[in-house]
């Protein structure tokens, strides 16, 4: 004889289970599951997103702050200034060879732009790049020959161009000719032009420089094949006027 089974019911079940029975018929059990499933697996993910968020906005601001602390500098920040030329090809800056002609040693080419500019800024005045001048010549020269020469632009020396010229007139050089002197005491003779200008007039004045010095040459360093460092000095110097030109 079959007896029915009874569903057991709250008075069935251990009292020790009764409280998650009630939890499971009132959905609380199901709602507490979801808050706990959000606190280990929703929750971590929102909080990294959160975190890569920050991290990003944070690179962000630093990026801004690196490119606008370049920005500050340099400090002396450049002024454009508008240039009219009615020659752009010759007045554009561009490259030229040394050699005056083809196949001359590159020594001899670079040697003579060497002497040539040496004349240059130990001949010419402007108040604003004389000092630029000054260290120049003493750089390039002995210690006898700097000293010459800072006694020469001594503002006591009445033949001083500081004295001459002081702010009011500029002189400018311009190589004529030059000539290797390889059986004299001086290795290499400049004739230049001197234009002086100021005070409303022009003087022009023709003069010889004679230039005995101290030269590496252009060498290759056999074995890199590179172009070793110049050496230049200038032993003495000595400069005389040939003729005042109109």
């Amino acid at each position: 004889m079959n007896v029915p089974v009874k569903p057991p019911g709250n008075d069935d079940l251990k009292d020790e289970y009764q409280p998650m029975a009630e939890k499971i018929r009132s959905g609380e059990y199901f709602e507490e599951s979801r808050q706990i499933y959000d606190v280990l697996v929703h929750d971590p993910m929102a909080e990294r997103y959160f975190y890569i968020l920050i991290t990003g906005i944070a690179a962000l601001i630093f990026i801004i702050a690196v490119v606008a602390m370049r920005s500050l500098y340099p400090l002396n920040t450049p002024v454009p200034f508008i240039f009219e030329t009615a020659d752009i090809v010759e007045d554009l800056p561009h490259m030229r060879t040394l050699q005056l002609v083809k196949g001359e040693d590159p020594s001899e080419s670079v040697l003579r732009f060497i002497v040539g500019n040496y004349v240059t800024l130990r001949e010419e005045y402007n108040i604003g790049t004389f000092d630029r001048n000054i260290s120049g010549v003493t750089n390039q020269s002995t210690e006898d020959v700097a000293t010459e020469y800072r006694q020469a632009i001594d503002p006591r020396n009445p033949e001083s161009p500081i004295t001459l010229y002081q702010r009011h007139s500029i002189r400018k050089i311009a190589i004529l000719s030059d000539k290797r002197l390889l059986d004299q005491d001086f290795g290499m003779e400049m004739v230049f032009e001197a234009t002086v200008s100021g005070k409303g007039e022009i003087k022009k004045s023709r003069w010889q420089a004679n230039v005995a010095f101290q030269y590496s040459g252009v060498t290759l360093d056999k074995a890199t094949g590179e172009v070793k460092a110049l050496s230049f000095v200038v032993t003495k110097y000595q400069t005389k006027r040939l003729q005042d030109a109109r």
